[in-house]
């Protein structure tokens, strides 16, 4: 599909009185895969265990029970049978902050999840993407291959005349073979990535047409645009909810640091009496507990540097991603003006046909009008690539 400059302000100016962007082309495909990727569904799985083990730090500490059986000396002494069964408390501070580290683990599970599934569904975008060059490609060298046996043919006419001679003729066949050979390649390209759609898509086969690219538009200021696509980046989120995390983790540290409580009951049999009640206890911090606050700090400071990176390269990277796309629209506006005035196809084949080219002559000239698309394809190509780096912040 070629764009011209009245076309995207006019989709763009829709896109703003919709407030949603264009339809994409591929969103059913990445409807599905985001369905039955089986990778996909792998982490649903893992999230879920995740977060079923990050809910095992809220058990008290088992209890524990103890049996003792003194033999008495002399042995008129008797003997003596203890029971005594204790359950040690933390702080109850320490069970507030740990509920809160919980949930807080289970938000970066969900967050973890989600951006692994913006990378697969991205690497997907991508395939599309590629899947419509090779299309597109692959619709262009159909016209080629045939235009080249035309010639072939109208040249092997003129050689079984005697017109032309051996040479000449064979040029025709070499030209008709590069063309032909190229449609074969891209033929595997295009069986390619659909295989890896397929891949993607959980091994169900790919029943949707991809010819043409998203309607994506690049958006007109990048500095508001990369203000919603912030919010957007699971990444980024997970990075501050990490730095959340870890200062709920410095006041569960604290009060982990703080006297456990133990309570339990005992009781002890001697020579037919018996003696029972009530224990308690208190743990006394001095030295387990020695610089796990401070490590817990320094953790926090380390992972405030590190979401500030994140932010900065996310920035950087988006930002190069959106000046490559500005300067790659310029260069397709500018091939589709040069190949919108002029058709040098059928000029070349006019000035053939009227013997003003040689057949070399007219082949090179012909190659240098096919470079000129293939550029352009390419150049088109690497433009939805960049696009599709933003869409993906879009939602």
């Amino acid at each position: 599909m070629k764009y011209n400059n009245k076309y995207i302000l006019l989709i763009y100016a829709l896109m703003l009185s919709w407030g949603v962007n264009a339809q994409d082309s591929f969103q059913q495909v990445l409807r599905n895969i985001e369905s039955n990727n089986t990778t996909l569904k792998a982490l649903q799985e893992q999230t879920k265990a995740d977060k079923i083990s990050n809910k095992t730090a809220l058990n008290l500490e088992n209890p524990e029970v103890g049996v003792g059986y003194l033999w008495g000396s002399p042995t008129g002494e008797g003997n003596r049978k203890d029971l005594s069964i204790t359950q040690s408390f933390d702080f109850p501070t320490a069970y507030r902050y740990r509920s809160q580290v919980v949930a807080g683990q289970n938000t970066q599970a969900d967050l973890a999840y989600r951006q692994q599934a913006k990378e697969i569904l991205q690497e997907a975008r991508a395939f599309c993407v590629e899947l419509v060059y090779q299309t597109k490609v692959y619709e262009e060298l159909i016209e080629r291959v045939k235009f080249a046996r035309e010639l072939r043919e109208a040249y092997q006419i003129r050689f079984d005349k005697g017109d032309i001679n051996i040479i000449e003729y064979n040029k025709t066949k070499l030209n008709l073979l590069n063309e032909e050979k190229a449609l074969q390649i891209c033929e595997v390209e295009i069986a390619t990535l659909r295989a890896e759609l397929q891949r993607m898509n959980g091994g169900e086969p790919l029943m949707d047409v991809l010819d043409t690219y998203s309607n994506y538009v690049l958006p007109l200021s990048f500095d508001q645009w990369f203000t919603m696509a912030k919010v957007n980046n699971p990444a980024l989120e997970l990075a501050e909810k990490e730095v959340d995390v870890s200062r709920k983790q410095e006041k569960l540290t604290k009060a982990l640091n703080l006297p456990k409580i133990s309570a339990g009951y005992m009781s002890e049999r001697l020579l037919g009496a018996t003696h029972q009640g009530v224990t308690l206890g208190i743990s006394i911090p001095l030295w387990e507990g020695k610089n796990t606050v401070k490590h817990q700090k320094a953790q926090t400071l380390a992972l405030q540097v590190q979401h500030k990176d994140s932010e900065l390269q996310f920035y950087n990277n988006l930002k190069n991603q959106y000046s490559r796309a500005s300067t790659l629209s310029g260069l397709l506006r500018d091939y589709e003006e040069v190949l919108n005035v002029s058709n040098n196809k059928s000029l070349l084949k006019k000035a053939f046909d009227k013997g003003q080219l040689s057949l070399i002559d007219y082949l090179l000239e012909l190659s240098i009008y096919y470079d000129t698309i293939d550029e352009y394809l390419e150049r088109e190509r690497d433009y939805q690539l960049a696009l599709s780096e933003l869409q993906q912040w879009d939602s």
